[in-house]
């Protein structure tokens, strides 16, 4: 005979199911929708993934609500097994191209030929690790608040799961399976609030423990494998015309931006990375490309102070002194770039990093480091208009570093050059010359996202046929036709602007908002920002849909700063607002005890001079008032106790109820002298297993009046019971 421990997990057609094991598989089922779930809430499964596991999930929901089981032999299980080990390797080499990604599709496969491959114990316990590896790579490839929510989800699951599990099992092993309890509706509302109960606890533990145990770096285990990789094309050292292009046509959410002083203009330019060579098709910085390297360890870096070759690298003249007027946080979401975006001109910035690496043209990049990526810094900028100070500009006394590096050109059409001299023929003066530019630009020209086809010369063609462009083509042209003048010009690319969300205070910057400019040289200023793109219409306030994004993007905002960038000067902050508020909250209620009790003794003291003038009558009417305002709780008692003490006096008025009294009384006496009644015997057969024949023959006698005054309402024996207690109660 096959033991218990023995029967398969899933039960054939027709086989009742106790109400443990059908609680256990829904359990388990709910356990893998909601681990596949935020796994794909993630938005980074592809359309195949969810093609193949979304239909095996419906069907195995529907086998389970009609009662159904389909089982995929094991012969085929084994087939499957290993076709898929061959198919994961093309799909990490060729396909997917990445270890999460192929590990993902693995992961999914296995799941989809388990749910109808149950053959054993450990099978199950399979698909519930399975289910954990899914909620592990919605981890790694997101930091969403809607993990936080599917995450919680998933421990409601687990507990229901693994304590159903344990309770079929604990069935099986006693041989009891297909058991089905009087009220199985009780028992799986018992069981769901037990696994809730479970659930919750577990949650707010953890949470407790995520903000008590020290932390030392955000950076954060398997979170640099499930980074986005959008930003790279845009922001490197060498890149094609077209690439900020492609950025501006996501709505990816780049950085947040919080201002802690000043203010910061509509059309604020994060700086990013400048470019200095270019040859028709792509600008790019030659190698190498870092001046300097500084240590940084959230110590303040002073930039206008820094120097390459001798010039400045941040405003470029020492005749002017860049002040900071703005001053700021950045929190980066998790995109692929070590680039840091400081608001034109940027004076200062700190951050939690070792080291950041400063290029010849002013980018800012972090050093890299292990497990560390771009999370979050601080910056100042100076963002004065320094326009005005190159007005009068007239010198082309450059420095050496500045003409070798930013004057540069590649064989180029000969009707750019002549382009410019005709844009520029009335301007007297290098500022006037390169805002005659940015202004032919912006009035000739319209601005279109849509990029264009390959061509042989894409700089010639957007200036000579196409006539519209994004930013990118803009910003290329004004750099080349005022470098045909012989005036140094560098492209920088970065964004501009931001939505301002008012419910967090900060600034939402999306890919959308990715921009090229054109930063230009005059010896008596340093450089100076131009952008000759068109400008594009303001941004209506958001309603409806759109405001509703903006709770969405600020719970979002608190995730990401007290979750996922939780660390030790995080936890620094937070015990001194606990700190600060539990002093001031301490303050307060010292302060309201204090009245109280201030109020309290004007009170009394006004109580004790009336009670002076009080007669012997109101004395007494007053103290018999406090006496039944004390006694009223326990008025239902001691009327209850009145009418005990009148049945037990005349117990002929109520023969039943006397009768239960005077017996309680007669087993209280008989149980001190040695014996007692078991809850499991009737009043006969406690006074049959009485050994003293005395007592015996007395309780015995007692049962009997008993017996007919509750049961027959006999007032007669009623009124004996008393005389029995009291012959009980002096027997010696």
């Amino acid at each position: 005979m096959a033991s218990a421990a023995s029967v398969s997990p899933i039960n054939k057609i027709g086989q009742q199911a106790s109400s443990a094991e059908r609680f256990f598989q829904w359990s388990l089922f709910l356990l893998l929708l909601t681990g596949f779930g935020s796994l794909a809430s993630t938005g980074k499964l592809d359309l195949l993934s969810l093609a193949v596991v979304l239909p095996a999930l419906f069907l195995r929901g529907r086998q389970l609500a009609r009662g159904e089981t389909f089982v995929i032999p094991e012969t085929w299980t084994n087939y499957l097994t290993i076709f898929y080990f061959v198919f994961y390797a093309i799909d990490y080499f060729f396909l997917s191209q990445g270890f999460v990604s192929a590990t993902v599709h693995m992961v999914l496969f296995i799941m989809v030929v388990k749910i109808f491959a149950v053959q054993r114990d450990r099978d199950l316990l399979y698909l519930a690790v399975l289910s954990f590896l899914m909620v592990l790579a919605a981890a790694v490839l997101t930091v969403d608040t809607m993990f936080f929510f599917t995450f919680s989800l998933f421990a409601l699951a687990a507990m229901a799961t693994f304590v159903s599990m344990e309770m079929w099992r604990s069935e099986r092993a006693a041989g009891v399976l297909g058991s089905v309890p009087k009220r199985p509706g009780l028992f799986h509302r018992s069981l769901s609030g037990m696994a809730l109960l479970l659930a919750v606890g577990t949650l707010t533990g953890s949470v407790a423990f995520f903000f008590i145990i020290p932390r030392v770096n955000s950076g954060g285990y398997l979170r640099s494998m499930g980074v986005q990789s959008e930003m790279v094309s845009g922001f490197s050292n060498t890149i094609n015309l077209g690439g900020i292009g492609k950025i501006q046509q996501s709505n990816l959410l780049v950085m947040h931006v919080q201002v802690v002083s000043g203010r910061l203009p509509d059309d604020v330019k994060w700086r990013g990375v400048t470019l200095q060579d270019f040859d028709g098709r792509r600008w790019w910085n030659p190698q190498p490309s870092v001046a300097t390297t500084h240590l940084l360890r959230n110590a303040p870096l002073e930039l206008t102070q820094l120097k390459a070759d001798g010039a400045l690298l941040y405003g470029g003249s020492p005749r002017v002194r860049h002040v900071p007027t703005v001053s700021y946080r950045v929190v980066m979401e998790p995109v692929d770039t070590s680039v840091f975006f400081l608001a034109s001109t940027p004076t200062r910035m700190s951050g939690p990093y070792d080291e950041v690496a400063i290029s010849y043209g002013g980018s800012v990049m972090l050093v890299a480091e292990e497990g560390r990526r771009l999370d979050s810094y601080n910056g100042e900028s100076d963002l004065r208009d320094f326009q005005a100070l190159a007005r009068n500009s007239t010198s082309g006394d450059y420095p050496a570093a500045i003409t070798t590096r930013y004057l540069e050109l590649p064989d180029l059409d000969p009707r750019i050059p002549a382009l410019a001299q005709q844009i520029t023929a009335s301007s007297g003066t290098n500022y006037e010359r390169a805002k005659a530019v940015e202004s032919f630009l912006q009035q000739t020209f319209g601005y279109t996202l849509e990029l264009p086809g390959p061509e042989d010369d894409p700089l010639a063609h957007f200036l000579f046929e196409r006539k519209k462009g994004h930013c990118e083509y803009f910003a290329s042209a004004m750099a080349v036709l005022l470098r045909t003048l012989s005036i140094p010009t560098r492209v920088v690319n970065g964004f501009r602007g931001g939505t301002y969300n008012d419910l967090n205070g900060t600034y939402m910057v999306r890919g959308r908002d990715a921009h090229s400019w054109v930063e230009v040289y005059f010896p008596e200023v340093g450089w100076v920002t131009f952008d000759p793109t068109p400008a594009a219409p303001a941004e209506a306030a958001p309603v409806g849909w759109a405001r509703m994004a903006l709770y969405l993007d600020a719970a979002r905002q608190v995730w990401r700063e007290w979750i996922i960038n939780y660390d030790f000067s995080h936890q620094v902050r937070l015990s001194m607002q606990i700190g600060t508020k539990a002093n001031a909250a301490e303050g307060k209620v010292r302060f309201w005890s204090t009245l109280k009790y201030g109020s309290l003794l004007r009170y009394f003291r006004r109580w004790q001079g009336s009670v002076r003038d009080f007669s012997i009558p109101h004395v007494t009417f007053t103290i018999i008032t406090l006496l039944a305002l004390l006694a009223l709780p326990f008025l239902p008692k001691i009327v209850q106790r009145i009418k005990r003490a009148r049945i037990l006096r005349n117990p002929g008025r109520a023969p039943s109820t006397a009768a239960s009294f005077w017996y309680l009384r007669m087993l209280r006496i008989v149980s001190r002298q040695g014996f007692s009644k078991s809850p499991g015997q009737t009043p006969l057969e406690f006074a049959f297993s009485i050994e003293d024949p005395v007592v015996r023959k007395s309780v015995m006698a007692f049962t009997e009046h008993y017996r007919r005054a509750r049961f027959a309402d006999s007032a007669d024996d009623a009124k004996l019971l008393p005389g029995l207690c009291e012959d009980l109660a002096y027997r010696k």
